[in-house]
């Protein structure tokens, strides 16, 4: 779960790659971070069926805690 919107109150529950992805192209509300970077090609990788959706996952997690838009905190570790 991460929070979006200008407060940070909107919540929104990532369910899918292409959620994801589409966040990450649309509507992240930082425009820069290396892990942004390392996540949206991940999940496009994944979309292209380069990936594991299990890598996509731990991307998005990452780049949400950079972004300090993570609702439900978790340590995960970029392979």
């Amino acid at each position: 779960r991460i929070a979006l919107g200008r407060s940070r109150n909107s919540i929104f529950n990532v369910e899918r790659v292409a959620q994801a992805a589409d966040i990450l192209l649309n509507r992240w509300p930082v425009a820069t971070g290396q892990k942004h970077m390392v996540a949206r090609k991940v999940c496009l990788a994944v979309l292209e069926g380069k990936k594991e959706v299990s890598a996509a996952r731990a991307a998005f997690i990452n780049a949400a805690i950079e972004a300090d838009i993570l609702v439900e905190p978790r340590e995960v570790s970029i392979p």
